[in-house]
């Protein structure tokens, strides 16, 4: 995948992940650096999965931490 095609399909997958609170913020943070690496070395890897990781890595540093983001976009069912 070229720099511009991946540059603009994040851009795009951060749309629904909206700005917020710092962790928040660190979530679209985290997103944005492992999302570029895991379509480097898979471009067909679900955004879901980048999402979860990110919400996981974050989680250890913020237990608490509650994510805000678009579930139908990422296809997460709430639990």
């Amino acid at each position: 995948m070229r720099r511009e095609e991946l540059n603009k399909k994040i851009a795009e997958e951060l749309k629904h992940i909206p700005r917020g609170s710092f962790d928040q913020n660190m979530l679209r943070f985290y997103y944005n650096g492992m999302r570029r690496h895991n379509l480097s070395l898979n471009p067909a890897l679900a955004a879901k999965d980048t999402l979860l990781a990110a919400i996981e890595a974050l989680r250890k540093t913020s237990p608490s931490f509650s994510p805000i983001y678009d579930r139908d976009f990422f296809q997460i069912k709430s639990s």
